[in-house]
């Protein structure tokens, strides 16, 4: 938390008591750095200070000396590294002398800033973060003259100024717009305006920056230079330490290569991550323009959101001790993403790995644990995507030209009611049942019954909600109780069946035929319903809103206050109330019928959701599935034990010590387990078969759980255990909700988002520091985006290229391009072919003659990893290659031969060939067709001859595999 200026101004005056100007001179290098020593001046100066204005991030070479923990003694032309100290050696031969040259500078910036001779600051050999941090410390506090923004590009930003020189900027912003004055109050102000000049200069540094506004940034710094004129897809700088970085210029999103290293973990707000190996291809210009960057070194390449990002990417990689910027990856530890963006698009040619890749985008979000735990098990990975997916926590649509905000957002659907009237509802989209899945809080929660076997469960309506009886609702929330309108205000106490009840009706002149609905729903409230069943408040056909349990017998109550016919009355415990209502796939296996009342079929329930909304929701929830809580091969029990067989969200099976199965379902662990969090039972009690006296009303089997109680304990202790790791389960309505948009370059974005693609930026998102809020044109409901609905789109570069997509989609999505990845195939060899360098070879045609938007994917190519045989290389060709070039050039074959180097091979090798025509023979001497034209042929027995597949790469590669 940000401290308040008098906090702010007591860290200052404490820095100056601990570290006076006139203490300066008699400072001794173990006082000025000492490795753990929180009294150091270096500490000080960055930690204990921080409050004042950071300096944190980069290497310790900034303060010019510093102590090293790392004893490893190593050197370069500009730094020498002792065993005790590491220092710039432009400062000198020993830490000593570089010491006492770095104190010099240090007073003599203290005494410039002291009598407000900021032009000798600028000129100061010292980091320029730290010797304004010093400037600002010891500046006369009764007429400041620095502000504590000690970075040049935001000052400028603020100014809107290109003044280079710090000491300028400084004496614009104080002495045009701030007053300082000899009060406390002047010290709360200069705190004050400094957070308005931070906050606005940072709002302006955030906005979208593109790879000119990079280049310019680059080309007017003084801290890099260009290491040669640029070529037209890249440009390569270099630091005044001499680390390189590489800044592509045809991008449409700002992206940089720069040499891997821990220094990365010190740089936040960086869209996408990729890293490069030292063996890993990479494009020729990279080598070119930055030749440290060439194959055989460690790189990362990142996306650059804004100014902001790059300032702090640059400072890092800067300030970075050049041991960290690393040569291999073997000692880099990289961080993740903290936080992954809301909304992301990953992008590339076809057969990148998208859509594969979405599962894993998915999973870092939803349980980043899981993720990283099984990171090579792609069939874990796999049951766990898709116990998210069947618990609405992932939704999966596909854009389409017809695609519409009906159908995204909200739109108008018939629907017949139970009297056959046909009438128009308002119907959820898929990204706003998404939406209000991620907003749903439970609003009222009570005790609920562990065990619902036995019980019938009701779907009831209580009022329309966007009808003039929608306060039925919240009077029943409110009274505990449930309402029928049906039965014309009479009383029906003693009515014992249907037949009776229509009687009744038609006593009292209300007639009605031997199918009446009405009387079907009064017999229904008033005689099946019984004391113990569940009713399902719903919201629509699409949503519930809350779940109660029958606590009373019927009664008729008087309404005439009211004037309506809620007459019909049971008393209810409200178990769950919903606000916003929750989809019916939190629930059900498919919507509710329009019918105001009736009895849900235990073929339509989800009873483990159901069971998973019940629980006790103000603990953490318990992880379903196998995936998580439980994995094949884990052992319980002493000895041989038992060993996991099978692990689904339903049941786990486990092989006994005498090989026998034994089948669990895992509903059975989660009541135990629901019991111990309740306080009714411990691990004790399962284990000397105490729980069915402790919870005598439970519907366990007895044989089951007494019988087994050597091993239940153990399972049903791990399953509680696995609340306490980090990661959300299928079942916990606060966890974050994923919407993967499949193809989304393919719809009309402005047609399906409409006002909503404004919603969707992090910002203005419900909560965020610009939230907005808009009312929805079928509901005229108000509605805005939650903060956890993440988006996450894949883009076929074939289809559309960048550069040509929506600018209103390109400003409020992270793009991650997905490039074809040869080197993944390097270790693939099909009769002596090596695979990697097909696609490589075959990729670097297309993209001299197209672009590299239409490259080909590896994934085309992966299960050869599985099948090694010419067969399963002519089944890719023939379904994948072909198809996909024929495409790509629009029936050009000549084309299409060059990237499959077939007008090198002999005739039998070429997949595709020219066959000559007689012109005259097939249209007679009066026809003008060109003597070039000829009919193009695939040679199909080509595709089963090893040497047609080694020819694609040069004849001599070919010859010499």
């Amino acid at each position: 938390m940000k401290k308040t200026a008098i906090e702010r101004e007591a860290d200052w005056s404490g820095f100056l008591k601990r570290w006076p100007l006139e203490s300066l001179a008699s400072m001794s290098l173990e006082q000025y750095t000492a490795a753990g020593d929180q009294d150091c001046f270096v500490y000080w100066l960055e930690v204990r200070t921080e409050s004042v204005g950071s300096i944190w991030g980069g290497s310790a070479f900034k303060f010019g000396i510093y102590s090293r923990r790392d004893k490893t003694e190593k050197s370069n032309e500009s730094r020498h590294y002792g065993l005790e100290y590491a220092w710039y050696t432009k400062y000198g031969k020993t830490a000593d002398e570089a010491f006492g040259r770095i104190r010099d500078v240090i007073i003599s910036v203290a005494n410039s800033a002291r009598s407000g001779r900021l032009d000798l600051v600028d000129q100061a050999d010292l980091g320029q973060a730290v010797k304004w941090k010093l400037a600002f410390l010891y500046q006369d506090r009764n007429a400041p003259c620095v502000l504590p923004v000690f970075k040049a590009e935001y000052l400028r930003a603020y100014l809107g100024s290109e003044e280079k020189r710090t000491s300028e900027l400084q004496r614009e912003i104080l002495g045009n717009r701030f007053s300082g004055e000899t009060s406390q109050g002047s010290i709360e102000g200069l705190f004050d305006y400094t957070d308005q000049v931070w906050d606005e200069a940072q709002r302006l540094l955030r906005t979208e920056l593109s790879p000119a506004d990079a280049r310019a940034f680059f080309d007017g710094s003084d801290r890099f230079r260009l290491i040669k004129p640029p070529t037209r897809k890249m440009a390569g700088y270099q630091t005044i330490d001499g680390g390189q970085l590489a800044l592509e210029l045809e991008r449409q999103a700002t992206t940089i290569y720069l040499s891997a290293g821990d220094w990365l973990n010190a740089v936040d707000g960086l869209r996408d991550v990729d890293q490069y190996e030292p063996d890993r291809g990479r494009s020729s210009n990279l080598e070119a323009n930055a030749p440290q960057l060439g194959l055989g070194g460690a790189v990362v390449k990142v996306v650059v959101p804004d100014m902001a990002t790059l300032i702090g990417l640059c400072d890092a990689y800067e300030n970075a001790d050049a041991g960290s910027r690393e040569t291999g990856f073997n000692a880099l530890e990289l961080k993740p993403r903290s936080t992954p963006p809301l909304n992301q698009i990953l992008y590339g040619p076809p057969g990148t790995g998208k859509t594969f890749t979405a599962i894993d985008a998915a999973l870092e979000i939803l349980d980043p644990p899981f993720l990283a735990a099984h990171q090579n098990d792609r069939t874990a990975l796999k049951v766990r995507f898709d116990s998210f997916s069947l618990s609405g926590h992932v939704r999966f649509v596909t854009f389409h030209q017809s695609f519409s905000y009906e159908d995204f957002v909200e739109g108008l659907r018939a629907e017949t009611d139970e009297n056959g009237q046909l009438h128009y509802d308002v119907a959820d989209g898929v990204f706003k049942i998404l939406c209000d899945a991620a907003a749903a809080k439970v609003i009222v929660q009570s005790d609920a019954p562990l065990n619902v076997s036995g019980r019938r469960i009701w779907k009831m309506s209580l009022g329309n909600s966007l009808g003039s009886d929608s306060y039925v609702f919240d009077e029943c929330l409110e009274q505990g109780c449930v309402l029928l309108g049906y039965g014309r205000q009479l009383d029906f106490a003693g009515q014992s069946d249907r037949q009776v009840v229509q009687a009744h009706l038609a006593k009292h002149g209300y007639p009605s035929n031997a199918d009446s609905y009405e009387a079907t729903a009064v017999n229904m409230f008033v005689n099946k319903m019984k004391l113990g069943d569940l009713i399902i408040v719903t919201e629509g056909n699409f949503k519930f809103r809350a779940i109660g349990e029958i606590t009373g017998n019927y009664r008729r109550i008087n309404r005439e206050e009211q004037g309506d016919d809620y007459v019909q009355c049971r008393n209810v415990k409200w178990l769950r109330i919903y606000k916003p209502s929750l989809p019916f796939d939190q629930l059900m296996h498919n919507q509710f019928s329009q019918m105001t009342l009736y009895e849900l079929k235990a073929s339509v329930i989800d009873f483990e959701k159901l069971a998973t909304l019940l629980s006790n929701q103000d603990r953490p929830q318990h992880r379903e599935s196998g995936g998580s809580a439980f994995r094949v091969g884990e052992q319980f029990g002493s000895g041989s034990g038992y060993t996991i067989v099978k692990a689904s969200s339903d049941l786990l099976e486990l092989r006994k010590p005498n090989g026998n199965l034994l089948p669990i379902g895992m509903s059975v662990l989660r009541t135990l387990a629901d019991y111990i969090q309740r306080g009714q039972l411990s691990l004790e009690d399962i284990r000397t078969k105490r729980v069915f006296k402790k919870v005598s009303e439970t519907g366990l089997e007895p044989n089951l759980v007494n019988g087994y109680a050597n091993i239940i304990p153990q399972l049903v202790q791990h399953l509680l255990q696995t609340q306490d790791e980090k990661g959300h389960g299928p079942g916990d309505t606060a966890a974050p909700r994923v919407l993967i948009i499949d193809e989304i370059n393919r719809g009309n974005i402005s047609r399906i988002f409409g006002e909503l693609i404004t919603l969707i930026e992090p910002s203005k998102r419900a909560g965020g520091p610009e939230a907005l809020e808009v009312t929805l044109p079928y509901s005229k409901r108000r509605f805005n985006v939650p903060q956890n609905v993440y988006l996450i789109g894949t883009m076929n570069t074939a289809d559309r290229s960048l550069a040509g997509l929506d600018i209103a989609l390109r400003r409020r999505f992270s793009f991650r391009e997905m490039p074809p990845r040869p080197d993944l195939l390097d270790d693939i060899r099909v009769e002596g072919i090596n695979i990697g360098e097909l696609l490589r070879t075959m990729n670097q045609r297309i993209e001299v003659l197209l672009d590299r938007d239409h490259c080909l994917g590896h994934a085309f190519f992966v299960s050869l990893r599985e099948n090694r045989t010419l067969g399963e290389l002519e089944r890719i060709f023939r379904l994948n290659i072909i198809p996909l070039l024929q495409e790509y050039f629009f029936e050009d074959w000549q084309r299409i031969q060059w990237i499959l180097n077939d007008h090198r091979k002999p005739s039998p090798h070429r997949f595709v060939s020219k066959q000559s025509i007689d012109i005259g023979a097939l249209f007679g001497s009066e026809a003008t067709v060109s003597e070039d034209s000829g009919v193009w042929k695939v040679n199909d027995s080509a595709f089963g001859i090893i040497e047609a597949y080694l020819g694609i790469i040069t004849p001599r590669e070919a010859n010499t595999l």
